[in-house]
């Protein structure tokens, strides 16, 4: 079932204002769509995902199995009360590379935005590095599709004020708010006042972000953020941004970009999740024996006094062994993945579980 999902056009310079009963006044129309029937007694599972991509060496195999193929053995991972991923590249029609001079440039055809809601995605991040590939048409398209399949993109819109809204996902506990922000990509993809494209990430995006969240009365604030270094580990830059966000207010920092899973942190007392690694990823990759080809699924579970833990599977997503069809890993392996994100992850029950 589709839970409700509520989008407010929150004018960027307010900070720290209340939604009243003026709020439509205020803050222009909503969208809601589906319905919220959970009791408020068992926690709210948001379940997130890194990268994915149906489309670039993947592409003969959706056209002879069809777009929900690469998610057979993944799917059932998905299953929560709501579920994000981040979209790595547009879904469009256009195949023509915007940035002439770009070394891999994708688009995924509109087939793809069904086979995402089919799988169970309620939400898509399109603030990453791929979202400009086919330039402002690829990016209006990507959105129409997502929207037409039920998926509500964020990160990304025709103008930095629709760039920058917030996805408010709302629960028995009250609403979430979730910010995508990119690290990586080029300055004319990044949205202006009558400029298309993505929100950077930088300081003063941080500090919006998490005021745009006041001011929409969020109890809880996420960024989803696409930085850092591909293949590699956590940089200096990831560990001095995810200090922002701790200043600032937010609850949880969940990462994506790298295409290999990086370790958990407390910054400040707040959870860090600094790369997911990849999901369904249709590119070949390339991944060594310092950065193989692992993905986690983080599953967070949100109560009445917040979010109570982290639930994380590991799954295997190099391609040359899973063929572009990612699937859970051997429980033994998996959990030395997991035993290796750092002190504050347990292994229980055949999961890694993070709390603080």
């Amino acid at each position: 079932m589709r839970h409700l999902l509520i989008l407010i056009a929150v004018i960027l310079t307010v900070a720290g204002a209340q939604i009243a009963s003026g709020c439509q006044e205020r803050f222009g129309p909503y969208e809601v769509s589906g319905q919220n029937s959970q009791e408020p007694s068992d926690p709210y599972e948001i379940v997130w995902v890194g990268d994915i991509l149906l489309a670039d060496a993947v592409q003969p195999y959706l056209d002879e199995y069809g777009y929900t193929w690469s998610f057979e053995y993944v799917q059932s991972l998905l299953e929560g009360d709501f579920a994000v991923g981040n979209a790595e590249g547009p879904i469009t029609e256009h195949s023509q590379p915007y940035f002439k001079h770009q070394r891999w440039s994708y688009n995924a055809r509109p087939e793809a935005a069904e086979a995402l809601a089919d799988a169970g995605f309620d939400a898509l991040g399109l603030s990453n590095n791929h979202a400009y590939d086919r330039g402002p048409e690829g990016l209006s398209d990507t959105i129409r599709h997502l929207k037409a399949a039920g998926i509500e993109p964020l990160g990304a819109g025709m103008d930095r004020s629709e760039a920058a809204v917030p996805l408010l996902v709302e629960t028995p506990y009250g609403l979430v708010a979730v910010l995508a922000l990119s690290e990586r990509g080029s300055s004319s993809a990044v949205a202006g006042p009558e400029q298309p494209g993505t929100v950077p990430l930088t300081e003063k995006t941080i500090m919006r972000g998490k005021e745009l969240s006041e001011a929409a009365s969020a109890r809880w604030t996420i960024a989803y953020v696409h930085w850092g270094k591909n293949y590699s580990s956590v940089t200096d830059n990831q560990r001095r941004l995810a200090a922002s966000f701790a200043e600032a207010g937010y609850d949880l920092v969940l990462g994506h970009h790298p295409h290999v899973q990086q370790e958990v942190e407390l910054v400040n007392g707040m959870p860090v999740l600094y790369s997911l690694g990849n999901f369904t990823f249709g590119s070949k990759g390339r991944f060594t024996e310092e950065f193989p080809g692992y993905g986690l699924v983080a599953r967070t579970l949100l109560e009445e006094d917040g979010f109570a833990g982290i639930e994380l599977r590991c799954i295997l997503t190099d391609n040359d062994f899973v063929r572009y069809q990612p699937r859970p890993y051997d429980e033994e392996q998996a959990r030395e993945v997991i035993e290796g994100l750092g002190p504050l992850v347990v292994w229980q029950d055949g999961t890694g579980l993070m709390k603080w």
